[in-house]
């Protein structure tokens, strides 16, 4: 088993990066869910502590955010989105200012959708911007971790559904290739890529927003009712998380995978 593709997603629920290596420190992924929208009713914008992602725009309860393209240059501290490749909004995290400008223009960007959790909801705007862009804090849960699935039980999963499902919708960090259909699943103890040691967690259980096309931005697709039917397990899940047991390390295209 070899890594095929890795991912980081800088704000929560919005669009991946695609990366030829993570860096890993303290048990997260550098760069992954350091940033956030939040509703207003949910924390003064300084307040950065873990929440439940129903107290964020999400995709599981705004799926168009599928149709947005983000972009965070961690050095420049610069943060960027597009709508159908134009420009809606740029500014530095940095600058209260700029953090101001950005939420409005999500917020409007998302009172144009026809699913969204803003409308009749006044309590809920406005969104802030939450998160300093460096501490991963923005996981669906407390002790974020690094997630992988294989490319073979994407397959599997698109067999038994009878259509093709874009991987993103599982927003994982790691996909790896040459691993049996839904082997990753039934993981315990130990686990290595490349240099890396990982302890198993557990499967990964899925939600709403895996029903979010991640080019349409609908939902177009009961992704959680169709796991259940083809890897037999009693809820949805789908791909595996681990916990690394270093402080920091490095993870690359093409390392080995091996359980151990």
């Amino acid at each position: 088993m070899r890594v095929a593709e890795l991912y980081r997603y800088p704000v929560k629920s919005f669009s991946s990066e695609r990366c030829e290596e993570l860096t890993i420190n303290d048990g997260k992924v550098i760069g992954d869910r350091v940033l956030a929208f939040r509703f207003a009713d949910r924390g003064a914008p300084h307040d950065w502590g873990w929440q439940r992602k129903s107290n964020f725009l999400s995709l599981s309860n705004t799926p168009g955010l599928s149709l947005l393209d983000v972009k965070f240059d961690d050095q420049l501290r610069q943060l960027m989105f597009k709508y159908d490749r134009e420009l809606i909004v740029q500014g530095s995290i940095d600058s209260i200012a700029e953090r101001i400008t950005i939420s409005k223009a999500i917020e409007k960007f998302a009172f144009t959708l026809e699913v969204n959790p803003l409308f009749d909801h006044p309590e809920r705007t406005p969104l802030n911007l939450i998160g300093d862009g460096l501490q991963g804090l923005f996981y669906d849960s407390k002790n974020g971790g690094v997630t992988v699935y294989s490319n073979e039980s994407l397959k599997a999963f698109q067999a038994s559904m009878g259509s093709e499902i874009d991987g993103r919708r599982f927003r994982t960090n790691v996909v790896i290739d040459c691993a049996d259909r839904w082997q990753e699943l039934a993981w315990n103890g130990y686990v290595s890529i490349g240099n890396v040691d990982f302890k198993v967690v557990k499967p990964v259980a899925r939600c709403l927003a895996t029903h979010a096309n991640p080019v349409t931005g609908d939902r177009d697709q009961d992704i959680m009712g169709g796991l259940t039917k083809a890897n037999g397990y009693d809820v949805p899940v789908f791909a595996i998380r681990l916990e690394p047991l270093t402080s920091q390390s490095t993870i690359h295209i093409g390392d080995s995978v091996r359980v151990n």
